[in-house]
């Protein structure tokens, strides 16, 4: 069985190698998509991040998030600490029926989906288990 800490860490493991200050999903400032990080280049000037923190979620979905789970930010909470709050909640109500697996695929896609469905993203299931393996916690 997984507890929450442990999803909580394979989760981040996998969105951001654990990193609270990480930057992701870059776009220019028109909307289009720039390449990976690792390929900017010198053009990441022109390239602004959308996706933020430990657990790489987007201003739009952590403010869904947080109205669909009833919870604000408290005065002088740091961002970690408010998707922290907000993961603790969806695995409070879903983790323990739906599993590890289907949280982060919930949490990667912004959405609920099952394995065969044609939007699992097979990969990213892939290093969720292995991070979760790494963490000793199961699917």
């Amino acid at each position: 069985m997984t507890t929450v800490e442990q999803f909580l860490v394979a989760l981040a493991l996998v969105e951001s190698r654990g990193n609270p200050l990480a930057w992701g999903d870059f776009v220019r400032p028109s909307g289009t998509q720039c390449p990976h990080p690792a390929e900017l280049h010198g053009a990441q000037t022109a390239c602004l991040p959308k996706a933020m923190g430990r657990w790489q979620v987007h201003p739009d979905r952590l403010f869904s998030e947080l109205r669909e789970n009833r919870i604000e930010p408290q005065l002088g909470e740091t961002w970690d600490h408010l998707v922290y709050r907000v993961l603790r909640a969806i695995w409070a109500h879903t983790g323990l029926q739906e599993g590890a697996l289907s949280c982060a695929m919930y949490w990667h896609l912004g959405h609920w989906s099952g394995p065969g469905k044609p939007d699992w993203d097979i990969t990213y299931a892939g290093k969720f288990l292995e991070a979760l393996e790494t963490v000793g916690g199961t699917p």
